[in-house]
């Protein structure tokens, strides 16, 4: 029953009220709760303006719980106490419905303008669509039911008249219903049969699997016994390996001793010969295989935790893309503009696994490799050493730390003139790249000028019987030694021994300190940095064709938000980095080898046959192989599969996209033509991802067609 003592509004009281709270006094007038919608019934009735028009409205409403009487809790003349309808079509009313019949119907709050022109603030109209006809009950059927005891009893004639009725229509039903039983059960039957033949299999198949497993664990258990035995064969070699090596560390300190007796060589040189040379200490920290468990992904997420602890801010898919690249000893590329985050990146993430970052200034003016190792000069017959060569010799001094070598703003030189061929070196995947630093030729003569002086003194000392005299400051004060030296070595009159000696040392220096061959250390990851200005050079085909570009934009436009919200928390001391060896980012390995059934590479072949060689772009099998390692990099953050296609366009393709849109590929295509399909084409291929999270190959693109469409189709990856 509806509450009779509900208070009435006047409109100074309800003037001020939102809609929401209108509502909610109506309900409580009304006795309707707030999980069901307002649904009353009511008269329909026609109502004729002067102009001839028609529209329709409910009285007499009442509510749909109990059919109690309702108005509206305002103040107001009883004769506007309806709800509004409007014409048949526009409240999409059943045209079979007429004026007069009772009508059930959901509403809801007119426009605040019909409300205030009716001057009632809870005036309603009628929810379209909602409006349902009710049916009398005939007066037979009415007079036949009876209430005892709390419950409704009918005539048993009333119960057989409707039976009787409708028996042909129960008997179709029924028979239908009956013909859908006997189907369904003879479809669940067939699937029995079915189950059972495929448990059948199983079994089989169960069977020879647990007979395999027998064999595997005969085969493993054999495997066991023969590992035994090679390892204990292994711990002998070892053993004689290592007397071996000590005999001969001691052969070399012997021979370095007298080195360092002539002052040949200092003993810090002679030192460092046998290995007895200070490193840096590994960087106490949060272990990566115990503390991470060894996994990417949660060391990833230490590492982007650790960066904001220090106030540096990447993307989480930022930092597992450089992550990834990481780990495949492949030249890895940052581009973008001053203060984009280029070199903070490779900075922190150093520091993040408890390596060490070197960066490296190029200058304009190299123009070739010896501008970025060095050279040997003749003359002084001494090496002459770079920044970026003592880097490497760091690493090699260290090789459980990892070292990020970066050469920052690398092309204002142009690259392919000093670094061409040390990339070159890079792609040797099986072993590690040797950089030859100066000719065998050379070395071998110093040896064998250093061998034969010592031989010289040697023979000196014996003739004179002054084996005693050891030190080449003792050699240079015995007046009889040192005639017989200058005797044995050809020298002239006013020829010095004490210069010949000097020049020898400063030889042995160079030699000892800078050898012929240099192989790359594994612990050492190149990274290069790049600005694309006026002041710039272009990164030429060959130089894309082998490295991976990753582009930054402006830090200003990052969602800062939305890299907060992708930081965890961890219960750990946040001021430690992850410790990491050099060889848990990544070994050096063989590019996979192409084939055409992997789907990555399928993808990439009819991106490459149907849109990149008609644009005059590139894209061989160096770079398809190279996709594969990517994707085989990437695959433990969990991403998928467009997300890598994402990746590697941005990185392998986009890139070398420099050309003029308005040359013709065919009569009727431009190449301008071509490139609006290839971003309407890798819009297809990448429909099911979102790429919210990371770069977008699609809104880069999309950043080239927009310079290229306002620079006459020029089309320039590069142009701002």
């Amino acid at each position: 029953m509806l509450d009779e003592a509900a208070p009435l509004y006047s409109l100074t009281e309800l003037k001020e009220l939102q809609d929401v709270e209108l509502l909610s006094l109506l309900r409580t007038a009304w006795q309707f709760p707030d999980n069901k919608p307002i649904e009353v019934i009511g008269r329909l009735k026609k109502i004729s303006t002067n102009t001839g028009s028609t529209f329709f409205v409910i009285e007499s409403i009442r509510s749909s719980l109990d059919g109690a009487s309702l108005n509206y809790p305002v103040k107001m003349d009883e004769n506007l106490q309806t709800i509004f309808v409007g014409s048949f079509k526009g409240a999409n009313l059943d045209s079979s419905i007429k004026e007069g019949e009772w009508v059930k119907t959901k509403v809801e709050l007119s426009p605040a303008v019909e409300r205030a022109k009716r001057e009632n603030p809870f005036a309603l109209k009628v929810v379209d669509g909602s409006i349902t006809r009710l049916k009398k009950i005939p007066a037979e059927i009415a007079d036949k039911y009876f209430d005892i005891d709390g419950k409704v009893h009918i005539e048993s004639w009333l119960v057989d008249y409707y039976r009787d009725k409708n028996s042909d229509k129960i008997f179709k039903e029924g028979s239908t219903i009956n013909d859908t039983l006997i189907k369904t059960r003879q479809e669940e039957e067939h699937k029995i049969k079915k189950m059972e033949g495929t448990v059948d299999a199983l079994v089989e198949k169960l069977v020879s699997s647990k007979n395999s497993l027998e064999e595997t664990k005969t085969e493993l258990s054999d495997l066991k016994k023969k590992k035994s035995k090679d390892h204990k064969a292994y711990l002998r070699q070892q053993i004689e390996l290592e007397q071996k090596l000590n005999k001969l560390t001691e052969y070399v300190a012997q021979k370095l001793s007298i080195l360092v007796d002539l002052d040949l060589v200092s003993q810090s040189e002679a030192d460092s010969m046998v290995g007895d040379i200070t490193t840096l200490a590994p960087r106490e920290g949060h272990d990566f295989l115990n503390t991470f468990e060894g996994s990417e992904s949660k060391t990833v997420s230490y590492i982007q935790a650790y960066m904001r602890s220090k106030n540096i801010m990447y993307r989480r898919s930022v930092l597992e893309d450089f992550y990834a690249l990481i780990t495949m000893h492949d030249l890895i590329v940052l581009a973008g503009d001053s203060g984009s985050g280029k070199t903070n990146l490779v900075k922190s993430f150093a520091d993040a696994v408890g390596g060490k970052s070197i960066i490296i200034p190029v200058k304009p003016n190299w123009t070739s490799a010896e501008d970025l190792l060095g050279y040997y000069n003749p003359l002084e017959q001494k090496y002459l050493t770079t920044p970026f060569l003592d880097a490497i010799f760091e690493a090699k001094r260290n090789p459980n730390i990892p070292y990020f070598i970066c050469l920052d703003e690398m092309n204002l030189a142009r690259v392919e003139y000093y670094f061409a061929d040390f990339l070159s070196l890079l792609e040797e995947r099986n072993t590690a790249p040797e950089i030859m630093l100066y000719s065998d030729t050379e070395s071998d003569d110093l040896v064998s000028e250093t061998k034969n002086f010592l031989a010289l003194i040697d023979e000196a000392k014996l003739k004179l019987n002054k084996v005693d005299l050891v030190s080449f400051l003792d050699l240079m004060r015995d007046e009889e030694i040192n005639s017989k030296l200058h005797e044995l070595c050809g020298f002239r009159e006013g020829d010095s021994l004490l210069k010949y000696h000097s020049r020898l040392r400063k030889m042995l220096k160079s030699y000892l300190n800078i050898p012929a061959k240099l192989a790359l250390p594994d612990n050492v990851r190149i990274i290069g940095a790049i600005n694309v200005d006026e002041t710039t050079h272009y990164l030429s085909p060959k130089i894309l064709d082998r490295v991976h570009l990753m582009r930054f934009s402006s830090p200003l436009l990052t969602d800062w938000d939305a890299v907060d919200a992708e930081i965890e928390t961890f219960d750990l001391d946040m001021s430690l980095p992850v410790q990491m060896e050099s060889s848990q980012l990544g070994v050096r390995s063989p590019y996979p080898e192409f084939d055409r059934n992997d789907g990555l590479v399928g993808r990439l072949i009819k991106l490459a046959t149907q849109y990149l060689e008609p644009l005059g772009v590139e894209f061989g099998m160096r770079a398809v192989r190279q996709a594969r390692h990517y994707s085989n990099a990437i695959q433990p953050f969990g991403v998928s599969d467009d997300v890598i296609l994402n990746n590697i366009v941005l990185h392998k393709v986009l890139p070398k996209l420099l050309f003029d849109g308005e040359r013709p590929v065919t009569k009727e295509l431009l190449r301008r033509d071509i490139l609006v399909t290839l971003r309407d084409f890798l819009t297809t291929e990448l429909s099911d991802v979102s790429l919210s999270a990371g770069p977008s190959c699609i809104d880069e693109l999309d950043r080239v067609i927009r310079n290229a469409e306002n620079n006459d189709w020029v089309v320039n990856y590069w142009a701002r």
